[in-house]
C-alpha cells in the first residue's frame, strides 16, 4: 500500500509538473505565413530585388547580374566583363525600382479603395488588371537582365556559375 501510495505522489507531482509547463509553440498559420511571405515580397520589390521572378531562368543555367557579382572571385571574369555585368545589373535595378513602385503604389490604392468601402467592380478590375501588367513588366526585367548576362559569360564560366549555385552544371544550354 505504502509503493502504491509513493506511486501515485510521484504520479501526481510529475503530472503536475509538466501541466506547469507551457505547451510547445505552434507553427504559424498558414494564414500567418502568407502574410509574412507577401510583406517579404514587397520588401524585396521595394529594393528592386527579384524575389525568385527569374528563379526559372537561374536554376536552368541563365545567371543573373547580380549573383554573377557575387560570384565574381570564383568565376574569374575580366574586368570588361565586370563592368559590363555592373551596368547591366544597374540598368535591370533601376528599372525594377521604377516598376516595382508603381506596382507597389497601385496595389495600395487597391488596398485603399477596400478599406474605404469604395468597391466599384470595374474600379477594382482596372487595378487589377494594371497590377497584373506590372508584375508582368517586373519580371521580364529580371528575366531580360539573366538573359543577357547569359551572353556576357564564357560557356565555362557558366557551368562554373550553376555548380557554385546549384550544385551541378548537369542541365546547362
Amino acid at each position: 500500500m505504502k509503493t502504491i501510495l509513493s506511486s501515485l505522489i510521484l504520479l501526481l507531482a510529475f503530472g503536475l509538473s509538466a501541466a506547469a509547463q507551457p505547451p510547445p509553440a505552434s507553427p504559424p498559420s498558414a494564414q500567418a505565413q502568407h502574410h509574412v511571405y507577401l510583406q517579404l515580397e514587397r520588401e524585396a520589390i521595394d529594393k528592386g530585388q527579384g524575389f525568385g521572378m527569374a528563379l526559372v531562368a537561374d536554376r536552368n543555367g541563365y545567371p543573373g547580374p547580380r549573383h554573377i557579382l557575387d560570384l565574381a572571385p570564383h568565376l574569374h571574369l575580366s574586368s570588361d566583363q565586370v563592368d559590363q555585368i555592373e551596368a547591366l545589373f544597374a540598368s535591370m535595378r533601376h528599372e525594377a525600382l521604377a516598376l516595382g513602385r508603381r506596382l507597389l503604389d497601385n496595389e495600395a490604392a487597391l488596398e485603399e479603395q477596400f478599406a474605404a468601402g469604395e468597391v466599384d467592380s470595374e474600379a477594382v478590375q482596372r487595378r487589377v488588371d494594371e497590377s497584373a501588367a506590372l508584375r508582368a513588366q517586373l519580371r521580364w526585367a529580371h528575366l531580360s537582365a539573366h538573359l543577357e548576362a547569359y551572353n556576357l559569360l564564357t560557356p565555362e564560366q557558366r557551368a562554373r556559375y550553376l555548380n557554385l549555385r546549384h550544385g551541378s552544371g548537369d542541365h546547362l544550354h
